[in-house]
């Protein structure tokens, strides 16, 4: 069942990303759909494998593929300027290792608004540009910004303009969707209930390494101040019935670039587990 007015909302968090490939390979399962979808980081890449209807990839990804140290390490990071190496991670897997389902992406995302969230260095701001096809340059380039986390990761240039991360600007992208006409959304977050973001203990090496981007430096300062805007406004959105929220049931400390398998299998079997948990309230919230 495709819900056209709705749309679908995960944020960011590197490898806490786990838990929202579990809650959606359910709703997948479900065939459930949305007629928009829009994420952050890791959120926006664990969407491109939902809407492709790819039951299982995130998974793979997140615990067999990033065993690689082509996938994450420190030796990327020296010698590319990159933790999460670009080519290993953005071309070998998806054009090799787990082959991505390229043409069902695409006709998926005709009919819906896919968008990934990313922070323009130079004005710090959030820009949300539409994905269509991950096989276009610019398309796969935005889903690589939105995920290229500040100091960890070479800012990516796009038509002259230099990104980084998108929860820098906007952890959590549901504003512009319900801006841009969805009735609803669905959001999935990866911190439990009572979680408040603290400013970030790495401002002080980002002022160092970023000081001749003074937006891109006042945003990484204030971050922590938008983002608990942001759940206080889905707690207003919720109550009023606008908002349907995901969020884990029980604390699993993880990192956003944990190593450990086991602890990231965790997190995406307690994503299933919710997810099943809160489907008969979910499918009443979609249904209403």
């Amino acid at each position: 069942m495709k819900y056209k007015n709705t749309a679908i909302i995960v944020e960011g968090g590197g490898l806490r990303g786990a838990y929202s490939g579990g809650i959606l390979d359910v709703l997948a399962d479900k065939e459930i759909k949305f007629g928009g979808a829009a994420g952050t980081s890791a959120g926006a890449t664990h969407l491109c494998s939902f809407l492709s209807g790819q039951i299982g990839r995130n998974f793979r990804v997140d615990t067999i593929h990033s065993k690689s140290s082509k996938y994450m390490s420190f030796r990327n990071l020296l010698f590319t300027g990159d933790y999460f190496a670009f080519d290993y991670c953005y071309k070998q897997i998806p054009y090799k290792i787990d082959p991505f389902e390229f043409e069902k992406f695409t006709e998926v995302c005709k009919d819906t608004d896919f968008r990934v969230c990313i922070t323009d260095v130079e004005t710090g701001l959030a820009e949300y540009p539409r994905i269509t096809d991950y096989r276009n340059e610019d398309d796969m380039n935005y889903i690589r910004a939105s995920a290229s986390l500040p100091i960890l990761s070479k800012m990516v240039e796009i038509h002259g303009k230099k990104y980084l991360d998108g929860g820098i600007a906007d952890s959590i992208p549901f504003e512009p969707m319900l801006q841009n006409g969805f009735e609803r959304a669905v959001v999935i977050l990866t911190r439990p209930l009572g979680y408040r973001k603290k400013i970030s203990k790495a401002l002080p090496l980002v002022k160092f390494v970023f000081r001749h981007y003074p937006k891109l430096v006042e945003a990484v300062a204030t971050r922590h101040i938008r983002y608990n805007q942001s759940l206080d406004k889905l707690a207003k959105l919720e109550a009023e019935g606008k908002v349907f929220i995901f969020r884990p049931s029980r604390l699993i400390k993880i990192s956003d670039i944990e190593s450990n398998k086991k602890k990231i299998a965790r997190l995406y079997e307690l994503g299933k587990e919710d997810a099943h948990n809160k489907m008969s309230e979910l499918l009443k919230f979609l249904e209403g």
